[in-house]
């Protein structure tokens, strides 16, 4: 097992935040809640997100448009605005597709590198090396899960755009929130918690998010349906 403590500093990024919860922290490796296209897709609508509420991405019309091309001080996002500053603009729909293809071996390296995740180096049963996580510290991988429990388990009266536009961290919860609900995983992370009520007061925080971070959820949880409805026919 491979890996280092990550200190108390080290901040998480919505992307991590998404990865966290969408996986079990209980047994020798990570186990995921939710299928392989929800994770997927959930983590490239996070990763542009990011870029969203660092103000380097814009929404207009349905496609991601450059705000600001300086790039952000996270490597991964930074090489992620990079590719997308080269191209003409794409709609959310063409960057959620693209960036679906590897987010999850990007996001887990980069929680790697910081310390959050070890890797676990096992063989395949037909030969080879095969590399897992695991949390270096449980506790502080239930973190996000926590965070996400607390905020949909009790009412937020006055939560309007105004509030949550001048709190960073907020804005991100709500996102991370409206994200978990888009792919499918807030079920099975509240499922003894009241899902339905949780799902009632996403919808209120819901409608105090800026119009792209809005945007970016409803287009993600279009691009999960389409994915598996696709799947079934």
């Amino acid at each position: 097992m491979t890996g280092r403590a990550p200190s108390s500093s080290s901040h998480l990024r919505l992307a991590d935040e998404f990865f966290l919860v969408a996986h079990n922290h209980d047994a020798a490796t990570i186990v995921p809640r939710l299928h392989d296209t929800g994770i997927e897709l959930g983590l490239a609508g996070a990763l542009l997100a990011e870029l969203v509420l660092e103000r380097r991405l814009e929404i207009v019309d349905g496609r991601v448009i450059v705000f600001d091309p300086s790039p952000p001080n996270d490597q991964l996002a930074a090489s992620m605005l990079r590719d997308i500053v080269t191209e003409p603009p794409h709609s959310i729909r063409v960057w959620l597709e693209y960036l679906s293809q590897d987010a999850r071996d990007k996001v887990g390296s980069r929680l790697h590198v910081a310390g959050h995740l070890a890797q676990v180096r096992q063989r395949k049963w037909w030969g080879g090396p095969a590399v897992q996580y695991r949390a270096v510290n449980a506790e502080q991988a239930l973190i996000p899960e926590v965070r996400l429990h607390d905020l949909l388990a009790r009412p937020h009266p006055g939560l309007e755009f105004t509030r949550i536009s001048m709190d960073h961290k907020l804005m991100q919860d709500v996102t991370l929130a409206a994200l978990a609900h888009s792919t499918g995983l807030l079920s099975a992370l509240l499922w003894y918690h009241g899902p339905h009520r949780a799902r009632s007061q996403l919808d209120e925080m819901r409608r105090a998010l800026p119009a792209p971070l809005l945007e970016l959820a409803k287009q993600t949880e279009a691009a999960v349906g389409d994915a598996v409805l696709g799947r079934r026919r």
